[in-house]
């Protein structure tokens, strides 16, 4: 499987490797991502925005999303947790999903908190608020992309290509920030409301499975998966 860096740039269309499908790829590995801990410690704070009075009309409380834990869930679970297969694929050769990826900036946050996509998909970066936004890629080999969005409805389409993940922000209002990871193939999922995950149509096969969140680091499992079998597995969180 091809890998290498990614690079950042306005969308030009792109070649990317064919796909591969068979009709016996329907494998899936589903579970949650669960937290142990204090959960006092990881109280979620409020962010203030009164700098902004356009993001404080937009939503009176913004709640800080480096650690958001599902405390009603039994166990209690982690949103924001990107999951993917780590190895496993050999030489499968997937092609770049067509639809685009919507990065929202809505409310002075940015919507969705962790983008997970693939190499060569389209990423949409719109504005869904009334004041100027700057979007500010910080990625770990190419060089920085830096553009500004200072009306509300403006959209703009980028390309990325496959490295690890990095940050982006906005250099106007500092509290904002997300996370962005760009993959080979299409085998990954993102935490939401109830810290589950599920990836499907897998080959059957040996896998190793990561879990990534921003603030508590990696953890990664082992998981084998036969044709047509759906595998649960749970991925726990343990921070000191």
């Amino acid at each position: 499987m091809r890998r290498g860096k990614y690079v950042l740039a306005a969308v030009v269309g792109g070649f990317f490797l064919s796909v591969v499908t068979k009709a016996g790829d329907n494998a899936v590995i589903k579970g949650k991502i669960i937290f142990e801990g204090d959960v006092a410690k990881y109280k979620r704070s409020v962010i203030k925005t009164d700098k902004d009075p356009n993001c404080k009309k937009a939503k009176k409380r913004i709640g800080s999303e480096k650690v958001i834990i599902n405390k009603k869930t039994v166990p209690k679970t982690l949103r924001n947790v990107m999951v993917y297969v780590k190895s496993g694929l050999r030489d499968a050769k997937f092609e770049a999903k067509t639809e685009p990826v919507i990065l929202n900036q809505i409310g002075c946050q940015y919507v969705p908190h962790v983008v997970a996509m693939m190499a060569s998909q389209p990423l949409r970066v719109t504005n869904g608020d009334e004041t100027n936004h700057n979007i500010h890629f910080l990625p770990k080999v190419n060089l920085e992309m830096n553009f500004s969005q200072p009306k509300k409805g403006m959209k703009k389409d980028l390309t990325l290509q496959v490295e690890d993940v990095f940050k982006a922000k906005c250099d106007v209002h500092p509290w904002m920030g997300c996370y962005i990871r760009v993959f080979d193939h299409p085998f990954f999922a993102v935490t939401g409301k109830d810290g589950t995950f599920e990836i499907k149509n897998l080959p059957a096969g040996k896998y190793s499975i990561e879990a990534w969140h921003e603030e508590f680091g990696t953890q990664r499992v082992k998981v084998i998966v036969a044709q047509d079998e759906t595998k649960e597995v749970d991925i726990t969180f343990k921070p000191k």
